[in-house]
């Protein structure tokens, strides 16, 4: 009879010990996540990943609420801008083959744009969010008479290439999904393919992502869900969006699993080398801290802890997801949510906070009980609730992002009043510089516009940067002139 070596037993009983402690990670993961879908505040799925191995992968909530089809680990979700790491990672590898120069400018591979206010903006400016190039939200009916448009790709870019730039490119950081629009149009126009074809060769093909694709709303994607909007007293089909205005900057589907793959993939430097990658991870200009697709920056995950990482938010019409990354470890968490909004900084945040064993206790949101007396009782009823319980904070916590959101939902269903009683409970909550810009708009569907002027001011004070408060403002400038 042959006998293990104390060392082999060791090792057997230390292998043990580690799949039993990894098993209760798991565990708590769970838990945690069953939790948020029982508040009804996750209907998706998430994966979390530790040192470069799935930890865990779950589903929640149904993919299709007419049909009853639930969600499931490897349902198509919309990433929304969770594109733009993508994007950019195409645009790297064209840059890697030689075809693209970092240095030059839009002008260089787009001539119609030669005379052009951002005809100087380099690609390494559109890629890093310092173009100046301003955002779709200049425009204040772009949702929904641009956005449930259908677009030829030299129609689309005339609809802001003669827009004013925000400020000189490369001496601020400013969000543009415009930029990220032109970048797929250029990798097109030099390539010859289309920003589809070349993403499904250069990135899909190459890591196994078999489930992810760019998406039109003519396809037939077996296994993609359906995007829902709570809404005060349950859900609504989310609004329609032509996604040939979102090439480059939200239209990709995936699964978790796949965007697992892409998580190695930028590990490994499978796709694009090292020296590239780390310019890719780099932090850009303050406070943004954004590199190229991707915000690198400490992640606060407790009120005493924090980690690099790699970030990326997505939001489109019915889906919200969150793509976080932590190098050092070679960990990532992902969410990828068809019923919108939810809370997808706290969830991550607890999601990262059990990868480094801190104890976690989720409270009971209270927007979500907000949402449910303005459906039954009314605005006023709920914010006399969100008074009473807010007192509460062992048992209950305020979001202002979705707080804000239900404002913002009120509003565009003309639920003017309503949205005037939740987004003055905001103001005096939250500080916050998209809570006062929410607040002038409700103010200016109302037609008190005195007071809009007021909150678009509040918002400037907050952050002097923020565009849609300035164009607000100057809009209203201008209807006062003879």
């Amino acid at each position: 009879m042959r006998f293990c070596s104390a060392a082999a037993w060791l090792f057997i009983l230390l292998l043990a010990a580690s799949d039993g402690y990894a098993q209760k990670k798991t565990d708590r993961l769970a838990s945690v996540m069953r939790t948020y879908h029982g508040y009804n505040m996750f209907d998706g799925a998430v994966l979390v990943a530790e040192n470069g191995k799935i930890l865990y992968q779950e589903a929640f909530g149904m993919a299709n609420r007419e049909w009853n089809i639930p969600n499931t680990v490897d349902t198509k979700f919309m990433i929304g801008s969770v594109s733009k790491p993508l994007t950019a990672m195409l645009m790297l590898i064209q840059v890697q083959k030689g075809l693209i120069s970092l240095d030059k400018t839009i002008a260089d591979y787009l001539p119609e744009f030669r005379g052009k206010p951002g005809a100087v903006i380099s690609i390494r400016q559109l890629l890093n969010h310092t173009s100046g190039m301003p955002n779709y939200d200049i425009i204040k009916d772009f949702f929904p008479r641009i956005s449930r448009q259908h677009f030829e790709r030299g129609n689309y870019i005339k609809v802001y290439m003669d827009s004013a730039l925000s400020f000189t490119p490369g001496t601020r950081y400013y969000y543009s999904s415009w930029g990220y629009f032109t970048l797929g149009y250029i990798m097109e126009r030099v390539t010859g393919k289309s920003y589809a074809q070349l993403m499904k060769e250069d990135i899909f093909d190459k890591t196994g992502m078999k489930s992810s694709g760019s998406y039109f709303h003519t396809q037939v994607v077996s296994e993609r869900a359906t995007g829902y909007d709570y809404v005060p007293g349950g859900y609504q089909s989310a609004d329609f969006r032509d996604q040939s205005n979102t090439m480059g900057t939200g239209d990709i589907y995936s699964t978790v699993g796949d965007l697992f793959r892409f998580h190695l993939a930028i590990s490994n430097n499978s796709l694009i080398g090292k020296s590239l990658t780390e310019e890719m991870l780099t932090p850009g200009i303050k406070p943004a801290d954004y590199g190229y697709g991707w915000f690198n920056k400490n992640f606060k995950y407790t009120a005493t802890d924090s980690v690099p990482v790699n970030f990326h938010l997505g939001m489109t019409e019915g889906f919200i997801s969150f793509f976080l990354r932590i190098p050092s470890t070679n960990s990532m968490v992902v969410i990828l949510c068809n019923s919108s909004p939810t809370d997808f900084f706290g969830i991550t945040k607890n999601l990262v906070s059990l990868l480094y064993n801190k104890p976690v206790r989720v409270k009971q949101p209270l927007h979500k009980v907000v949402e449910q007396i303005i459906g039954e009782k009314g605005a006023a009823a709920a914010v006399e609730t969100f008074q009473r319980l807010k007192e509460d904070t062992a048992q209950y916590y305020a979001d202002w992002i979705s707080m804000n959101f239900i404002t913002e939902q009120l509003l565009t269903l003309k639920r003017y009043e309503d949205a005037r009683i939740i987004g003055e409970n905001n103001v005096r909550e939250f500080n916050r510089d998209l809570v006062m810009v929410t607040m002038g708009n409700v103010y200016l569907a109302l037609q008190r516009k005195d007071d809009a002027k007021r909150y678009y001011e509040k918002a400037l004070v907050l952050y002097p940067g923020y565009e849609e408060a300035k164009n607000r403002l100057k809009e209203l400038e201008e209807k006062k002139e003879p």
